[in-house]
């Protein structure tokens, strides 16, 4: 059963065709009234069935069909257009029109005949025949629609009316619709015939427009990213180029004075640690810039996976918070930690919650003033553990909220900020969430109001704490590296070796076989990708040969997908870590025997937060509005670090 509404039909009195000399004032179609009479409900076929029936021009159509079909390929949206000609054509219309459904409003995207001049006008879905023509998802034959559509009193008057939807992927978005504005027209069942194919052209055209849209706004997207992104890597090599002058310089030229007790030489060494800093710090900056980038490729192929594991909440923050204080202390923002007493327990991937909660943190402090105030903050509730991040920074516009996760979306693009990033954290925080079974929300009052973002994660239930790791013993351990890079080889064998341990570099395969034999090794770190043999086939090779039965072998690589993972346990390694590697995760398996299913956790379990000067921690209080005690602390704080206090 359809709507349609014949002459006989009861309509208010106020509906009711004006019969004096006088014709209607034509109304725009952004004149709007409401609907207030309804239609009765009649078999639409049964109605085009009593009606005469046309001769079909089959061969006016067929070229018509072409000529959109060749006009689909050129440009879907003026075929549009066209189209809307070619209704007036083959069913003899007054006025043909194609509307979009846009929100709360039906947009005329394309119009010919009587009517053509108001083409992009507007009417409100409720004032207009299209939006029943939609709602019903069917044809709609409607005689004398102003009576119950106001909006469309004008002159000449509407006299009959067919519309039928077009739909974008199964949906129903518009429609397309001819008008006859004489009495002695009317439509037939040729007609919906026609129409009918024509708005399957219109879906199809309309569909085509859009993706060209979409990619049109992905490629310009995609440019000034790259664009971003470039200007983004500049900043770290030019400070890491001019942090290694400097060293060049003292090492080289100044290297005698350093050597002295002159007062000239303490500032030397100061000045040389601190071009060590600058490179340690820019060096960490493009390693995560390099991480995004690569999370965000995985996921885009839906590679992307979660190592879950019961962990707890502390843990994990405390590890965020390390990762991000050189940021926190380079503009003196002060942070303020607030977490339950009671330990909080989640199911996920150490490792990639510790990267969403940095993220958000980096965020925050990229994008909050120096000097301003940080806090994070952990509560149950219910279920679930809320996290907050809560900043008094520059804030996000009520306009950006929505969008504010979205790839390659920054928080304020007109904010001039020392480092703005590349767009990509908050779209990852989202992402790596959702596949904790979470949530992310953000909020803000306004440009200049500061900002918080919320992360919700399911609770386990039921737990039962695990007693705690005893910390490893200081062992001396015999270590080969087996790597073909020496600029990764030899700084890494310096640090091993200054923590008391053995190490040699092999750097090719058949080196370290060799020294397999002679130094006999207790733990081997295993690049992959070396010159004379595949990693994975050194490692089956060591393992074939060697006579220790606890042989670690840790294999390090640039690619980190589950297939990699897979056969590097195939070939008989114990781990596969991503590069870049930090040495206090390498330093994690060296208290630990071979083939081992601790993994990357293990790492992330012995890394504990060490505040340091420009960071004030507020731990331990079960409440998140706890009251400051008359020392200025929360009760249960934990200690504050030095000169945190302003």
């Amino acid at each position: 059963m359809q709507l349609v509404l014949e002459a006989g039909t009861h309509v208010p009195t106020e509906f009711a065709m004006d019969t004096s000399d006088s014709p209607p004032r034509p109304n725009r179609p952004s004149d709007l009234t409401k609907r207030t009479a309804t239609f009765e409900e009649v078999d639409i076929r049964s109605e085009l069935s009593a009606r005469p029936q046309r001769t079909p021009d089959y061969a006016a159509e067929h070229r018509a069909m072409k000529v959109l079909a060749a006009e689909m390929t050129a440009n879907p949206r003026n075929m549009l257009q066209k189209l809307v000609e070619t209704a007036i054509d083959l069913c003899r219309a007054d006025t043909a029109g194609i509307s979009v459904l846009e929100g709360d409003v039906f947009r005329w995207e394309a119009l010919a005949g009587v009517f053509a001049a108001y083409r992009g006008s507007t009417m409100q879905r409720d004032a207009s025949p299209c939006g029943v023509c939609v709602d019903q998802n069917a044809t709609q034959l409607m005689h004398l629609p102003d009576r119950c559509f106001p909006a469309l009193l004008t002159e000449p008057r509407f006299v009959e009316a067919m519309l039928i939807p077009f739909h974008d992927h199964g949906k129903a978005v518009g429609t397309v619709w001819i008008v006859a504005n004489n009495l002695e027209r009317k439509f037939d069942r040729e007609d919906e015939r026609v129409m009918s194919t024509l708005a399957q052209f219109a879906s199809a055209g309309w569909q085509l427009w859009r993706a060209y849209e979409l990619a049109a706004e992905s490629s310009r997207h995609k440019d000034e990213f790259i664009a971003m992104l470039a200007h983004e890597l500049k900043n770290p090599l030019a400070a890491i180029i001019n942090a290694q002058e400097v060293a060049r310089k003292i090492s080289g030229e100044d290297a005698d004075l350093l050597r002295t007790d002159l007062p000239e030489a303490d500032l030397l060494q100061a000045d040389l640690l601190y071009a060590v800093d600058v490179v340690g710090r820019q060096a960490r900056h493009l390693s995560r810039m390099v991480d995004d980038l690569m999370d965000l490729s995985r996921i885009g192929r839906g590679d992307l996976e979660v190592h879950k594991e019961t962990i707890e909440l502390r843990l994990i923050v405390d590890q965020a918070i390390e990762v991000t204080q050189p940021q926190f202390e380079s503009r003196r923002h002060r942070l303020s930690v607030r977490i339950q007493d009671d330990p909080i327990l989640i199911n996920g991937d150490p490792g990639r919650l510790v990267q969403l909660l940095s993220n958000l943190l980096d965020n925050a402090a990229k994008y909050t003033p120096r000097g301003g105030e940080i806090s994070i903050a952990a509560q149950c509730a219910d279920e679930n553990v809320c996290i907050r991040i809560h900043d008094n920074g520059i804030g996000i516009s009520r306009d950006r909220i929505e969008s504010i996760f979205d790839l390659y979306t920054q928080v304020n693009e007109s904010a001039k900020t020392a480092a703005r990033g590349i767009g990509l954290g908050l779209t990852l925080v989202r992402n790596l969430a959702e596949m904790h079974g979470g949530v992310v929300e953000a909020a803000s009052e306004g440009l200049g109001k500061g900002s918080q973002f919320t992360v919700r994660l399911p609770l386990i239930p039921r737990f039962s704490l695990k007693p705690p790791n005893k910390a490893a013993t200081k062992t001396r351990r015999r270590i080969l590296l087996v790597e073909d890079n020496s600029d990764i080889a030899e700084p890494l064998k310096i640090i091993l070796a200054r923590d008391g341990h053995a190490v040699s570099v092999a750097p090719e395969g058949a080196v370290a076989l060799e020294m397999l034999r002679t130094f006999e090794p207790e733990v081997v770190f295993l690049d992959i990708g070396l010159p004379d043999m595949d990693g994975f086939e050194l490692a089956r090779r060591m393992r074939g040969q060697t006579k220790r039965s606890d042989l670690l072998i840790v294999a390090l690589s640039g690619y980190g997908e589950e297939a990699h993972r897979r056969l590097s346990k195939e070939a008989g390694c114990d781990e596969h870590l991503v590069k870049p590697i930090h040495p206090d995760i390498l330093r994690s398996f060296l208290g630990r025997p071979g083939n081992s299913a601790d993994g990357m956790s293990a790492g992330l379990r012995g890394a504990h937060f060490r505040p340091s000067a420009g960071t004030r921690l507020v731990t331990g209080s079960p409440r998140l509005d706890a009251p400051a005690g008359p020392s200025g602390r929360r009760r249960g704080a934990g200690p504050s670090s030095p000169g945190s206090a302003r």
